[in-house]
């Protein structure tokens, strides 16, 4: 007799089923979400960063490239300045012989480009004798004496010296006067040797009226010479 009942079958033992587990289905949707949204705020943030980088950069190449812009020359500059050379100071020019007006005294000289050199020492007042040649009845004498210095290599011939004088505020011309007893005749004679001097003296008649103006002098030494120009006035 069985020791079963017999409403009872034999089975056999199965293995135990695994227990089932519990399905979070909310706390993994909620983690889904959590990521996804770091992950999207981390894209805005890295985009935002990108973007204010980006931003940054062109600032500072706008603010680096200002003053180049700024300073650069138009087209028709360049081409102008590759084409003209760049400006230079006017030279000084030297004045020329003529323009010069030296002092009447003896510490001033015109000096000429071959080593001549011509001073007026002095203008002095006279009063014009009765035997000589030149100027007019009241006209106040004048003796300009000239000096002239020898600088170059050669023997220089005094023979062709001219000598003028103007007074005034027009420049009157004055008249040459030869006065025998003022020892006032043709003025230089002979010749200057190289390095030495020689000294002579020149009557002119000034109206009274022109006593007190600035006398002008000019001094030729010869032909091939310009004036040499020299301004003063009368001592007593």
């Amino acid at each position: 007799m069985s020791q079963y009942p017999q409403d009872q079958q034999y089975r056999p033992d199965l293995p135990p089923e695994p227990p089932v587990k519990k399905r979070h289905t909310v706390r993994n949707i909620v983690i889904v979400v959590t990521a996804a949204f770091v992950v999207f705020a981390g894209g805005c943030a890295a985009v935002l960063a990108n973007g204010l980088n980006e931003a940054t950069r062109e600032s500072t190449a706008t603010k680096a490239e200002a003053p180049a812009t700024a300073s650069s020359p138009l087209p028709s500059q360049t081409s102008a300045a590759a084409t003209e050379p760049p400006a230079s100071a006017e030279p000084t020019a030297t004045p020329t012989d003529e323009d010069r007006v030296a002092k009447v005294g003896a510490t001033q000289w015109f000096k000429y480009s071959d080593g001549m050199k011509v001073q007026v020492t002095s203008l002095k007042r006279y009063r014009i004798g009765q035997y000589a040649a030149g100027g007019k009845p009241g006209d106040v004498g004048v003796i300009v004496t000239v000096t002239l210095q020898n600088g170059s290599t050669n023997t220089f011939d005094t023979g062709l010296v001219d000598v003028k004088l103007a007074s005034g505020p027009n420049g009157d011309q004055a008249e040459s006067v030869f006065d025998t007893d003022q020892k006032l005749g043709g003025g230089f004679e002979g010749s200057i040797l190289p390095g030495k001097k020689k000294t002579a003296r020149y009557g002119f008649a000034i109206p009274k009226a022109n006593a007190s103006s600035t006398l002008q002098i000019e001094i030729a030494p010869g032909w091939d010479y310009e004036g040499s120009h020299f301004e003063g006035s009368l001592s007593k």
